[in-house]
């Protein structure tokens, strides 16, 4: 069943007025409950490899998981990391047309936090980030927020206001942030509150009102998520632990039949021999199934998944020899047209997100950035062989696509700025060197140099 955009995390406001806005918001709190969130919080399990026995336990009676461990894999974040390509280099942010070492330095770990975010985005199918300024360090910080309230005044298709969930010092009394913006000459709020709607005004804002005006959030909302992956590995998981109970059993189950008495006495072990009475019987019982089959059942699952979600899976027991650059390219070719459809959703997104960043730096009064702000995504490359390599990197220099310098940082990338002048220097000194060696000489300089000739 379509539900045309609403959703269990949207709530309407009937109108512009704090009071109205502070009502909705409460009542929010007060009808706090899960719904359609127990898909996200186990995709959130599975990406970061937590409570992941709670995900497989109710699949197994106690006795079964007293025998073995239950079996977890990682394959929801390598899909996640494999599937978003867009950030697996990180992206070029240019202001003013030009890299800004100072927006750099401020923005603290945004390009290991942008691809988390980004992975997070194509699992779930619609995440949240939040960027806020550590005061003691002096320098922009983000955080990762999954699981979002958005609030609508009715009729609007854009967010007045957002909430979240926070760390509460009470195991039943949720807490929670709110931010909305300035709306009509409104200033907009913000303020820290409970599941009973008990408000708490934010350190350092008695207030409670939004110092930025705009809400520190930005988002991106793709047109699906890609629970299947959870799911699936939920699937192998418990396939894998039913394989590990296989294999824990081959050995065999101790059967004897015949004795009724005592039985329950009875400890197996090599050092141990059992006197049986006549009409009973002992032997060893092992499940049957096939392992190999088995497993290939499970990985027929990874495949599957992996096929719609134009992933592919090469197994550690593959034969054959490495494909080339160019035969993984083909290979890769629907996941790098998702990457293509990719860059749309998060162009936009980095330009809401450095917006956000501008206007918190200049209410901290930090900077005034400009607002030409652009980003570009670096090109996926596939392995070349030694002498294909050679031939593009000659091409791109004696075309003038790459300089001398580019190609220092093409093999070396952290390279400091000292030492690439250093290596420039030497290799123009270099190329004057080869150059003044090769210049035809006049007569009198081969005179002086004693390579003059005569003739008899």
């Amino acid at each position: 069943m379509y539900n045309f955009g609403k959703s269990v995390n949207r709530v309407v406001i009937p109108e512009l007025s704090e009071q109205a806005v502070l009502q909705s918001v409460k009542d929010a709190g007060r009808n706090y409950v899960e719904q359609e969130h127990y898909n996200l919080m186990e995709s959130l399990d599975f990406y970061y490899n937590q409570n992941l026995d709670s995900h497989l336990e109710p699949w197994f009676a106690s006795e079964s998981l007293s025998q073995v461990p239950p079996f977890i894999s990682s394959c929801v974040p390598r899909f996640a990391k494999a599937r978003m390509m867009l950030y697996k280099q990180d992206p070029k942010r240019l202001i003013g047309g030009e890299k800004n070492d100072m927006y750099d330095e401020l923005a603290y770990k945004l390009n290991s936090k942008t691809r988390e975010f980004a992975e997070l985005s194509w699992l779930l199918g619609c995440c949240y980030f939040k960027s806020r300024f550590n005061d003691r360090y002096q320098r922009l910080e983000y955080e990762v927020l999954p699981k979002v309230q958005e609030y609508y005044f009715n009729g609007e298709s854009e967010p007045y206001g957002y909430s979240y969930e926070i760390e509460s010092y009470e195991y039943d009394n949720k807490r929670f942030v709110f931010w909305s913006e300035d709306r009509d000459g409104v200033q907009g709020m913000h303020f820290e509150y409970d599941q009973k709607g008990k408000r708490y005004a934010v350190e350092g804002n008695p207030d409670m009102v939004n110092p930025f005006g705009i809400v520190p959030i930005s988002k991106i909302e793709m047109t699906k998520g890609s629970y299947d992956v959870t799911r699936t590995a939920l699937h192998i998981a418990i396939a894998m632990t039913e394989i590990a109970l296989s294999v824990r059993f081959r050995l065999g189950q101790a059967v004897f039949t015949g004795i009724e008495e005592g039985q329950s006495k009875l400890t197996a072990g090599i050092d141990n021999a059992y006197v049986l009475p006549e009409g009973a019987s002992f032997n060893y019982v092992t499940p049957g199934g096939n392992l190999v089959e088995l497993i290939e059942a499970t990985k027929s699952m990874a495949n599957q998944v992996a096929e719609n979600n134009q992933l592919r899976i090469r197994w550690g027991d593959s034969s054959g020899n490495a494909p080339s650059g160019e035969a993984l390219k083909i290979l890769e070719i629907e996941n790098l047209e998702a990457r293509e459809s990719d860059i749309s959703y998060f162009r936009e997104w980095e330009n809401n997100r450095y917006n956000i960043d501008k206007k918190i730096l200049e209410t901290y009064n930090i900077v005034n950035l400009s607002e030409d702000y652009s980003v570009d995504f670096s090109e996926i490359s596939f392995p070349m062989s030694p002498k294909e390599e050679r031939e593009w990197l000659s091409w791109k220099l004696d075309n003038n696509v790459m300089t001398q310098k580019d190609l220092l940082l093409y093999f070396n990338p952290d390279i400091s700025d000292e030492e690439l002048e250093t290596k420039m220097a030497n290799i123009i000194q270099e190329n004057q060197t080869v150059a003044a060696s090769q210049q035809p000489q006049s007569t009198f300089q081969r005179i002086l140099n004693g390579t003059s000739t005569t003739s008899s």
